[in-house]
């Protein structure tokens, strides 16, 4: 028995599914569908080394599933201006002369010995160049990207998929 459903009552279907795939498909969800497919093809990555991966359903290619991991990046050890002594910096802007104290908020003394720091070369009393190191990070896995083609999961699924899914999908007869 078949029964045409007006708009509201496809909406609220739709939303259902939308509401229980969204659950299936949690990327943040531990217990999740979509998070058990992604610990698989992370441990075959492991294994096998390849980061990407037909999606097969029924010896049909429907899509793919790549692993994503972020760039290692260097230790890096630059230097970052800093004030170590508030006091002497004060002082030190006391020698100045009121035009150059004018040319730069005098009322930002930090910023101001750190221009004068790479306008004149200067040091300023009171301040230092400190070291900063970014920790060294290694290469570590993301997650996966999965792409299908809706048309071509409708087609390998054929005579499994239900005629009411595949209405509610834009396939099969409605």
């Amino acid at each position: 028995m078949q029964r045409d459903f007006n708009d509201v009552e496809r909406l609220a279907v739709a939303q259902t599914f939308f509401k229980l795939a969204g659950e299936l498909v949690d990327t943040k969800n531990p217990d999740s569908l979509r998070s058990a497919v992604d610990r698989g093809y992370k441990e075959l990555y492991e294994r096998t080394g390849s980061k990407s991966f037909d999606v097969m359903i029924d010896g049909q290619q429907v899509g793919t599933y790549s692993i994503k991991f972020s760039k290692p990046k260097p230790e890096e050890t630059r230097q970052v201006f800093e004030v170590t002594d508030y006091e002497k910096l004060a002082r030190w802007f006391d020698g100045l002369d009121a035009g150059t104290i004018a040319d730069f908020a005098a009322d930002n003394l930090a910023q101001f010995a750190e221009w004068a720091l790479n306008k004149t070369g200067e040091l300023a009393d009171g301040c230092e160049l400190a070291q900063v190191t970014t920790p060294a990070t290694e290469k570590r896995y993301l997650g996966g990207t999965l792409k299908v083609d809706t048309e071509s999961v409708m087609d390998a699924m054929g005579e499994l998929l239900p005629p009411g899914i595949a209405g509610l999908l834009g396939g099969g007869d409605e």
